[in-house]
């Protein structure tokens, strides 16, 4: 619990005088009481000002980092929750210093990266030692008056169960973003603009980051969990987290929570299985992206590839997790994405796929070659299908006009006939222009496709133009076949409740989805939602018998992929693993449709 005592009236008013260089300095004597100097604002009134003050030792921070020094905290409380009673002290040796000591010390007040902070001191005195604190308890979501800059550098307590919803930073920094619940994405649930942009207001007050207190990049060992991360013991988004303390912390990267004892993990999202079985009278549709799935084929030196593998090793390694994947989903029809796109011959990105899961598979699958490349743009879509469930009934087709020519990748379509059940469908395999890589507010491209600030972020006009340009382009039958079973899948980096997905819905097109057993399909920044999607036919649609988003990537941390990249021989080993588990950094989605 805080503790909270009335300094007596005479105290603060002999306090509040700058203390003078000439009078002896005294742990009896007056001082600015640590509050004082916080202040109410993200910035202390007294900043710039030599001040003497006093306080209790909670902590050393980064002693060998940078930035060391003390956080120091009141020994008394004053009465109101929004000053805070931290206090940062720029010191070369803190280690000099125990926790519990009642320190005196002079110094000036300043802000590192935002940090109320004590520094250039020019008097230490001991006052005491063995002094007892006790943490401020906090639970989230923060309360409306409460926020972290009256909590910064204080020892607090969070005595509710905690959830890792983002653990990305995890292997570069030893960072996590824990909530008092999975938080989703604004505009996965919430239209986009106002209604988005005030849930992601309160999401804010729900978030946590905590910090594994080193100032170190690539730690090893990986601080949490703390029985350590490998590729069999994974900790992924939702497990929960247990009796997190620590001091607040602030720096360039915002407010974090350095731990005092070491929290408890609880796994309470248990990685899933294999999915769900399917009858084989059933017809299976998947779509993955495969995460820049690139061969180097055709270059004049493969390696490192353009976007994916850096070398020959870091390849093998990507594609034994992928075929670890793709050959676990028993799906008729898979669509691929962020292949390198080089060709359907030997030695392209997906001819050596397709080889290497028809080396593990009972039923082979073959690759829908389309005419004409599908586009420009390095990386493009594709089809593969078992011959012995499916045959192709029409010409594999690819629209490469406007608005496909640049930014959205070439859609493929193809019609296959379910011998099963005998009907055609018609599936087209998508990806849409990404939020990233926004255009410079000098290009004429500015005014139209920036982040209009909705939630949406940039491109989503160029979004909006292909979910209407594919709709009209399904409806001239490119492939040459007709059938009322249409099926649009794909990343359309696009949550649930944008605009290019209920452009597609104002089209006639239903959303696939399972109200019981909403999932997620990628995550990013403390937020879960789907960009990948599955949308029918009504005539298609109604056939549908399950969909799930299969949760083998999002929630992993990105520290178990293929990649080598910062990563000792070691840990290379430990945390690598040819399993499904990060595949890619996107869920495949798996629909299986009952025709009888």
């Amino acid at each position: 619990m805080r503790v909270v005592m009335l300094i007596p009236l005479l105290a603060v008013l002999l306090s509040l005088g700058a203390c003078s260089k000439s009078e002896p300095l005294s742990c009896d004597g007056t001082y600015q009481p640590i509050a004082l100097i916080q202040g109410k604002s993200d910035q202390s009134p007294l900043l710039g000002q030599q001040v003497v003050t006093r306080g209790v030792v909670i902590a050393s921070v980064y002693p060998d980092s940078p930035l060391p020094g003390l956080m120091l905290q009141s020994l008394n409380a004053d009465a109101d929750p929004l000053t805070s009673e931290g206090l940062f002290i720029q010191l070369a040796e803190p280690g000099e210093y125990q926790q519990g000591e009642l320190l005196l010390l002079q110094g000036t007040v300043a802000e590192i990266n935002d940090l109320t902070s004590l520094t250039d001191l020019s008097h230490i005195s001991r006052c005491a030692s063995g002094q007892q604190l006790s943490s401020t308890v906090v639970s989230l979501p923060l309360s409306e008056e409460l926020n972290m800059e009256a909590l910064e550098g204080m020892w607090v307590h969070f005595p509710q169960d905690l959830i890792v919803t983002d653990s990305y930073q995890l292997g570069r920094y030893g960072e996590l973003i824990l909530a008092d619940q999975r938080l989703i994405v604004p505009t996965e649930i919430k239209l986009p603009g106002t209604e988005a942009n005030q849930y992601d207001q309160q999401q804010q007050r729900r978030m946590l980051v905590l910090d594994d207190g080193r100032w170190q990049e690539n730690p090893e060992p990986t601080p949490y969990p703390p029985r350590g991360l490998t590729a069999n013991n994974s900790l992924r988004l939702g497990d929960t987290v247990r009796g997190v303390s620590g001091f607040l912390f602030q720096d360039e990267r915002g407010y974090r929570l350095i731990p005092t004892s070491t929290p408890e993990f609880i796994s309470t999202n248990p990685r899933p299985a294999a999915p769900l079985p399917k009858h084989p009278a059933d017809l299976r549709v998947a779509v993955f992206n495969v995460l820049n799935f690139f061969t180097g084929h055709g270059q004049a030196e493969p390696f490192p590839t353009r976007r994916g593998a850096r070398t020959p090793a870091d390849l093998a390694r990507q594609q034994a997790k992928l075929i670890s994947a793709l050959s676990t989903m028993d799906a008729d029809i898979i669509g691929l994405l962020e292949l390198e796109n080089n060709g359907y011959g030997s030695g392209s990105a997906i001819a050596t796929l397709v080889a290497a899961l028809n080396n593990v598979v009972a039923e082979p699958y073959a690759i829908v070659e389309t005419a004409e490349t599908p586009g420009t743009d390095a990386i493009k879509v594709a089809l593969i299908y078992r011959p012995s469930a499916i045959s192709e009934a029409g010409g594999a087709a690819t629209q490469t006009a406007a608005p496909f020519t640049r930014l959205n990748r070439a859609p493929v379509a193809q019609t296959f006939q379910h011998l099963a059940s005998g009907n055609k469908l018609t599936v087209a395999v998508n990806h849409f222009k990404s939020k990233g890589s926004c255009p410079r507010n000098d290009s004429p491209q500015y005014e139209l496709q920036a982040d209009q600030n909705d939630g949406q972020a940039c491109w989503n006009a160029a979004r909006v133009e292909a979910s209407k340009a594919l709709t009209q382009w399904l409806a001239t039958n490119p492939t040459g076949t007709s059938s009322a079973h249409q099926l649009i899948m794909g990343d359309l980096n696009a949550y649930r409740m944008e605009d290019p997905v209920r452009a597609l819905e104002q089209a006639g097109w239903q959303y696939l989805h399972d109200p019981q057993h909403s999932g997620f399909s990628y995550a990013f920044r403390g937020r879960s939602g789907s960009l990948d999607h599955a949308l029918a036919s009504p005539e298609l649609a109604g056939y549908l018998h399950t969909i799930e988003h299969w949760s083998i990537n999002a929630a992993e941390p990105v520290l178990l992929d293929y990649s080598s990249r910062y990563k000792s021989a070691e840990a290379q080993q430990r945390l690598y693993g040819a399993t499904p588990y990060r595949s890619s950094d996107h869920d495949p989605v798996i629909v299986t449709f009952r025709f009888q």
